[in-house]
């Protein structure tokens, strides 16, 4: 195949013949035959000394590579290249790359005089930078006539390898599913609630309120009755809300809003699963809905919900908290938990009436708002850039507040979190929600 360069040439000649015919001169005509057969003579020997890209026979091992990445992980990728063809070709080697997968140092190509048998092994590293599944390879072979004026390339078949980039969250616990209720607790969450039900719990002084059957009467006396409390076994709903806007790309990579909020999340789908009689759902949002999955159990649900939650990525739109509570007042069947995880740069103003109806119908809402102004880490005094830092960060500091304050009067639980995550604030919600059914 022509190359762009022997393109070039080819139009320089044809035109240099139609000038030197049109002025008659003698020189450029010449000239211009000679830039003409000199091309053509090498497309042509190029082209009869050349082998089939069918016989460009290369055997390719990949080792070192990670299939799972977090976010801003590097790997270290070699492959070892064998040459199988039958005869001496100078031929160039080159591991294709995603826009993803940045190449951190080494090399991705090898050019060189291949002999039957000839091995070599070509090694770099890159840096996982998006989220998602993303495909190192294939391995294309190059080769070029000695004045780069025709080339021909085959791609190696099955020289390709997926790497998966996932938030360091242990979202494979959420896989399994969990004997339902064999303990109480799951570190430190309370996976039942108090009330009357089959399992004893703990005694406690008498209230007006108890009923007389479940008082203790050989562990009471005058003046100091105890009461029997035992563990109700209650099922809840619980929605995962996440936004993924452009906004929660705030931080390093690995450690920005999005990724602490879908940890987070992740823990609260193992927790659900670990208890075995919750259900749990997701929506995430920007624009408009991007995916929503009802609130359900199961080891398939949960399995779907966990790889969802893995491969979430930011795209345009702008999250609309009271559209995302709309949807959710007309989805949602049964009274639920909704842990919301947002930026919170959509109009607030909507958001009352739509929170208004969202209560109406018996579900509770709870956010997670990321502090932005600490995902970055301070810049040394005196470094170029560290007062238009500082002023940034006041800036989304009074921004949240103002927010945070106008969410809270219209009885909204608000939990930020900054760069050391969101599983904190999450984690002792769903506890107390698990506990006393309000957080």
């Amino acid at each position: 195949m022509i190359s762009r360069r022997g393109a070039g040439f080819v139009g320089a000649a044809v035109v240099g013949i139609l000038l030197a015919v049109y002025t008659l001169n003698l020189i450029v005509l010449v000239g211009a035959l000679a830039i003409f057969a000199a091309v053509g003579g090498e497309l042509v020997y190029f082209h009869l000394a050349t082998p089939p890209a069918s016989e460009l026979e290369f055997g390719v091992r990949r080792t070192g590579a990670r299939r799972g990445l977090s976010p801003g992980a590097t790997a270290e990728i070699a492959l070892e290249i064998t040459y199988l063809g039958a005869r001496p070709i100078f031929a160039e080697l080159r591991d294709l790359l995603p826009s993803t997968l940045p190449r951190d140092s080494g090399t991705t190509a090898l050019k060189r005089w291949w002999h039957p048998g000839d091995r070599a092994t070509i090694g770099y590293a890159v840096r996982a930078a998006g989220r998602g599944s993303h495909l190192v390879g294939p391995v294309a072979v190059t080769l070029r006539s000695p004045h780069a004026l025709a080339w021909v390339q085959r791609i190696l078949p099955e020289s390709e390898e997926p790497i998966r980039v996932v938030p360091p969250a242990p979202i494979a616990r959420s896989q399994r599913l969990g004997p339902a209720l064999l303990t109480g607790m799951q570190g430190r969450l309370a996976l039942r609630q108090r009330g009357f039900g089959s399992e004893f719990r703990s005694l406690r002084p008498y209230q007006l309120t108890d009923d007389l059957r479940h008082v203790a009467w050989k562990r009471s006396r005058p003046g100091a009755w105890q009461v029997r409390e035992f563990d109700q076994e209650n099922r809840q709903d619980f929605v995962l809300l996440l936004d993924v806007s452009e906004g929660m790309l705030a931080g390093l990579p690995g450690q920005n809003a999005l990724d602490r909020a879908i940890e987070a999340a992740s823990l609260v789908l193992a927790a659900v699963a670990r208890n075995g009689e919750d259900r749990v759902g997701l929506l995430s949002y920007a624009g408009r809905p991007r995916q929503y999955f009802a609130p359900a159990r199961g080891e398939f649900h949960f399995r779907r919900l966990a790889e969802n939650l893995a491969f979430l990525q930011p795209v345009d739109g702008l999250f609309d908290l009271g559209a995302a509570l709309d949807l959710l007042t007309r989805r949602l069947t049964t009274n639920a938990h909704v842990l919301a995880f947002t930026a919170l740069d959509g109009p607030l103003a909507p958001v009352r009436p739509a929170h208004l109806k969202f209560r109406s119908r018996g579900h509770h809402l709870y956010l997670f708002p990321p502090n932005r102004a600490g995902f970055y880490p301070p810049l040394p005094e005196g470094r170029a850039g560290e007062l238009a830092l500082r002023w940034a960060e006041a800036e989304e500091r009074a921004r949240l507040g103002r927010s945070v304050a106008e969410l809270r009067a219209e009885g909204i639980p608000v939990f930020p979190y900054d760069r050391r995550g969101a599983t904190g604030p999450v984690l002792t919600a769903y506890g107390r929600l698990r506990a006393w059914g309000l957080a």
